[in-house]
């Protein structure tokens, strides 16, 4: 059986965050969710070396937003994989956020989960890859 894959969710949106937590986990059952509201929360807790981060673009606080975040991720947790989740249709946003390194950027609408998945899927695949390919050729 494969290992489950630990994925942050930084939505303040409690609902939100339960939707994420239930999908992954018990519909789709191969990533373990860990939840938190507030990013600086997360933060404190990448030394668990997470899969992937979804992460939203607005906060509670309304001090910084999603970008500020994956801007100070990009920093010291280069190679991170982050989805960007958002109910943001701004094409700028987008830009900075694909500048930025993320891996998706993903409206968020009755579609959503599903694109989620995909791209926690995707990101699955990638990673099987290259660990094949490090055990085939020494890296």
């Amino acid at each position: 059986m494969e290992e489950q894959k630990v994925v942050f969710v930084v939505e303040d949106d409690p609902v939100q965050q339960k939707m994420l937590q239930v999908h992954f986990e018990q519909l789709q059952g191969n990533y373990q969710v860990k939840t938190y509201a507030d990013p600086k929360d997360m933060m404190q807790h990448l030394s668990e070396k997470p899969f992937a981060i979804v992460l939203d673009h607005f906060f509670a606080d309304k001090q910084k937003t999603g970008l500020d975040y994956l801007a100070e991720l990009r920093k010291s947790h280069r190679h991170l994989p982050v989805i960007y989740y958002t109910t943001l249709n701004d094409e700028s946003v987008k830009k900075k956020v694909a500048d930025l390194g993320a891996e998706e950027y993903i409206i968020k609408d009755s579609a959503s989960l599903v694109r989620l998945r995909t791209a926690l899927d995707a990101l699955n695949a990638k990673s099987k890859k290259k660990g094949i390919f490090g055990r085939l050729f020494g890296k």
